[in-house]
């Protein structure tokens, strides 16, 4: 379903309240986000934020505080959801081994379930109604493109998480689209708890970087991480070598670092849309039994210096409607 049809279909909700399901106990849409240490759900609670706000339904935003212990912490948060019996549950599918038997376990239960940002591919065959998030390879095979056209022949990936699917398959993207161009590309992985210690990144960036000095490409895989290599960078290059950046996601020090050409691309997944939409959808499968006939792809949006200006002008109006501010 396009998202001029969505937007249609919202027009429409708004026009009156929408009744929730008959199995719920509680008359609330649960979303699990991802870690609110991580500046990308920062952008994805604000959709759903003015999704509850717009349509005027009861909303419950749930999310671990940071990195660690992440697969049980999570696993947690959604098994507690469930037993609420909520009008519908968003969840992310990051960590398919514990995460799918239970989105299986709520769509038995009558319970409308979301997929949001990571886990399309099979999301039909898991019982839920719906998928909103990214083409993860693409995310990826886009980026190496750009990254080829500035001259990269040795590209890391940074991968942060390492138990979640999808970030393997941003890097294979990257990585395939170096290889295609004659050049050559690896994963290579960072520990998911150094995440918000810039410190211990940029020490682990630089460490990257001198191991290989034929590494002239690097992209990540979050804005956190891509705001702390590029310190990391910027000392390489000082040097005279040169070392092409880009990322996934937004935020001002992303798209300000595009626009300048320090960074040569930022692989968008427009999180807002992820929020909005997550509260969106399952209001309109319980009041209509309406729902989209496919995955709704918000991703990837390419920005390049071309257009980063445009969507930094917007963040700062509608502050972290982008990414984080």
């Amino acid at each position: 379903m396009s998202i001029k049809k969505l937007g249609a279909l919202a027009f429409a909700a708004m026009m009156a309240a929408a009744p929730f399901a008959a199995h719920a106990e509680e008359d609330v849409i649960i979303m699990l986000g991802g870690p609110s240490s991580d500046p990308f759900w920062g952008a994805v609670q604000q959709g759903f934020d003015q999704a509850t706000k717009d349509f005027g339904v009861k909303t419950q935003w749930s999310a671990p505080a940071d990195f660690n212990d992440i697969v049980p912490v999570y696993t947690k948060m959604f098994e507690a959801a469930i037993a609420r019996k909520p009008a519908a549950i968003a969840v992310g599918n990051f960590f398919p081994e514990p995460t799918e038997p239970l989105i299986k376990q709520a769509a038995a239960e009558g319970i409308p379930v979301v997929i949001i940002n990571s886990g399309g591919a099979k999301y039909k065959d898991l019982g839920a109604i719906a998928f909103i998030g990214e083409d993860s390879y693409q995310m990826g095979y886009q980026g190496g493109k750009v990254a080829v056209g500035k001259g990269v022949k040795n590209g890391l990936c940074i991968n942060q998480i390492a138990a979640n699917p999808v970030l393997e398959q941003r890097c294979q993207g990257y990585i395939d689209a170096v290889t295609e161009a004659g050049g050559k590309a690896k994963m290579v992985i960072l520990a998911s708890e150094d995440i918000g210690n810039s410190q211990k990144v940029q020490a682990a960036v630089s460490a990257m970087l001198m191991q290989d000095p034929t590494v002239d490409g690097v992209v990540t895989l979050g804005v956190a991480v891509g705001v702390d290599a590029l310190e990391s960078i910027k000392q390489v290059r000082a040097t005279g070598r040169s070392v092409d950046l880009g990322t996934m996601d937004l935020g001002n020090t992303v798209l300000e670092a595009v626009a300048a050409g320090d960074m040569s691309f930022a692989s968008d997944q427009q999180p807002f849309l992820q929020g909005y939409y997550g509260v969106m959808i399952p209001m309109m499968y319980n009041k209509y039994k309406m729902a989209p006939s496919g995955a709704i792809g918000v991703g990837p949006y390419m920005v390049t210096k071309d257009n980063a200006a445009a969507v930094l002008e917007v963040n700062k109006t509608i502050p972290g409607s982008r990414g984080a501010n």
